[in-house]
């Protein structure tokens, strides 16, 4: 039997997934509350301990100490992420051109049998006709990227609102808003699917071992096997 062994992911593409994963969480606790005032449940169960050491139990001033607060773990968890992102992105950009999201095929027809393939092996549980990333992984990640992107880029103009005119404010409040719905949407999906247990060797991959198993990439990713032979 083949126990070989296929690199799939590096140390700092695992060390980055699984602590984005925390950042994404601060981030959304610590944003909604200021997004919209559905959320202001949040800001109420953060302020209320404060004011109680604080001796002030007036509701307004709850409300304002929870969004303070937020405010400022928003920022700061905001701050140490965009840090924490320079040195995943300086690797990305060095092999942008081989990564795995861009497409193995071009073209409408391409697209259709890449879904087809899903169907395959998330319904059917079948081997499908993969590269390292399949057509949804690979739609995802370009949305995320879009996606945070915008978030990283309305977040700091939000910070310094300040130095904005009324109308350039409002226009970055809405696309962090946007962003952020359109992303938490993918991610719900990319989770709901990285969990899946057709997906437990590449789970165990990014999570545990950063590895798989030759034979497995042969059966279960054939197009990246080719391309891995290749080089």
């Amino acid at each position: 039997m083949n126990n070989k062994k296929v690199v799939a992911y590096s140390s700092l593409e695992m060390w980055f997934h699984k602590h984005m994963i925390h950042f994404v969480a601060f981030l959304t606790l610590s944003g909604l509350p200021i997004l919209s005032d559905k959320f202001q449940f949040i800001a109420y169960a953060v302020g209320y301990p404060i004011n109680y050491l604080s001796g002030n139990m007036n509701s307004e001033h709850i409300l304002a100490s929870g969004i303070s607060f937020l405010r400022v773990i928003h920022w700061a968890s905001a701050f140490i992420f965009t840090g924490m992102m320079i040195p995943f992105i300086i690797s990305m950009f060095r092999k942008f051109f081989t990564l795995s999201i861009w497409p193995d095929r071009w073209g409408i027809a391409a697209i259709f049998k890449g879904i087809g393939e899903m169907k395959k092996n998330y319904i059917d549980l079948e081997p499908a006709e993969f590269g390292k990333m399949n057509t949804g992984q690979k739609a995802s990640a370009w949305v995320i990227v879009v996606a945070m992107s915008v978030i990283v880029i309305s977040g700091y103009m939000l910070v310094f609102r300040s130095a904005l005119t009324q109308d350039l404010a409002t226009i970055a409040r809405g696309a962090h808003a946007i962003s952020f719905v359109v992303l938490m949407i993918v991610l719900i999906v990319h989770i709901y699917f990285a969990t899946h247990p057709a997906n437990k060797a590449a789970y165990d991959a990014m999570f545990k071992t950063g590895q798989m198993d030759e034979e497995y990439v042969k059966s279960h990713h054939p197009l990246w096997y080719k391309k891995l032979k290749k080089v």
